[in-house]
């Protein structure tokens, strides 16, 4: 969507982004490019504007782009089930009679995936978690969407979940013939409204014995969804700052004998200059090698620590249960903030989180990063 670009190329200015959305949304009438436009506004974390324009326009939360921004907007506010107030109320009543009766039943209910590679990996964690819980033990069935078919099927494969029913793929069957089935967001909004959430555990577990390992398996790009360049923008590393950390990471590397996999998309030219660096034997690229997510859990199980911006990755070696240091922006998805806050929360031996405190300035959480690098056993 060309209307995006702007906000790409010029978010490092996070003042004159919102002034540009909110003129943006004042010239415009078209309800889809709106609801975009709202999107972004919660991206820059601009939370009371984005609320303002929710209210006078109510109508745009039909829009996906709309109810995932009053999403981010419930979330970020600690409402207690944001999932529910993407319904309008006269649906909300329904909903929640509909979601007793599956609880009151005994047979499978269906859980189909949605979002990006991180937030079904998440989901497959959660649904993990809760699925031994009262009166969901046993009964939750996944399925995998068919674009990721390709990705986490083969994962699954090597590891399915004990606790969870086979999985499968979206229209393998006749609809008439399975059982009753949620959308991801539904099924959150039955757990929030029943006490039913649980902090998401290692869903897929070590596909093998732990090794002892010199190995740092990174990703300093989160992957560029078309719809979503400027969030992609956001999570990422700008390209002289990947240069700049190499330029400290490898020769730590060399001294340490670790070797650093990386996982990131570049491309042939930064490849090159990356090849060029000092100390350039202590880095391998693993792309494109990596075909499935099975691919990437294979390094990742042989890791003893990963390192990357929020990506899959993270979720993935959070389900191996390998530990994770997190490079995270200044408005994040909430759920991180959530995690974090909770009493108990499985991730915190695991998860150490290097967070910007100004917008699109990485400088603090990497010098962070090396800090901590530094202190790791020679």
């Amino acid at each position: 969507m060309r209307r995006r670009e702007p906000w790409y190329l010029f978010c490092g200015d996070a003042h004159f982004a919102r002034q540009q959305l909110l003129r943006e949304l004042t010239e415009t009438s078209d309800h889809s490019t709106r609801a975009s436009l709202l999107q972004l506004l919660g991206q820059l974390g601009a939370w009371d504007a984005l609320e303002e324009q929710l209210q006078r326009q109510p109508a745009l939360l039909l829009h996906a782009d709309g109810r995932a921004a009053l999403l981010r907007l419930r979330q970020h506010q600690q409402h207690p089930n944001p999932w529910l107030a993407l319904l309008p109320e006269s649906q909300q009543e329904p909903f929640m009679a509909f979601c007793q009766t599956l609880l009151q039943g005994d047979g499978a209910i269906e859980v189909r995936l949605s979002g990006g590679l991180g937030d079904q990996l998440e989901a497959l964690a959660l649904m993990s978690a809760v699925h031994g819980q009262g009166p969901l033990r046993g009964r939750l069935k996944l399925a995998i969407p068919a674009s990721s078919q390709r990705a986490l099927e083969p994962l699954l494969a090597l590891a399915q979940p004990a606790n969870l029913l086979p999985s499968h793929v979206f229209g393998e069957r006749p609809a008439d013939l399975g059982p009753p089935w949620l959308g991801l967001l539904p099924m959150r909004a039955l757990l929030a409204a029943n006490t039913l959430e649980r902090p998401p555990c290692s869903a897929v577990g070590p596909l093998a014995p732990p090794l002892p390992s010199r190995q740092l398996v990174v990703c300093w790009r989160s992957k560029v969804d078309q719809r979503e360049r400027f969030w992609a923008h956001l999570r990422s590393l700008p390209w002289g700052e990947i240069q700049q950390l190499y330029r400290w990471l490898l020769p730590w590397a060399a001294e340490r004998q670790w070797q650093v996999v990386d996982i990131t998309q570049y491309r042939p030219e930064e490849q090159q200059a990356l090849a060029r660096l000092p100390k350039a034997t202590q880095l391998t690229l693993a792309q494109p090698a990596l075909v499935s997510l099975a691919d990437t859990a294979q390094l990742v199980a042989e890791a003893a620590l990963v390192v990357s911006v929020d990506t899959a990755l993270m979720h993935l070696a959070h389900g191996l249960a390998v530990p994770r240091w997190l490079l995270l922006h200044r408005h994040p998805d909430a759920r991180w903030r959530q995690r974090l806050q909770q009493d108990g929360c499985s991730d915190r031996e695991g998860l150490r989180v290097l967070q910007q405190t100004i917008q699109g300035q990485w400088q603090g959480p990497l010098r962070q990063l090396q800090a901590h690098l530094a202190q790791l056993e020679a």
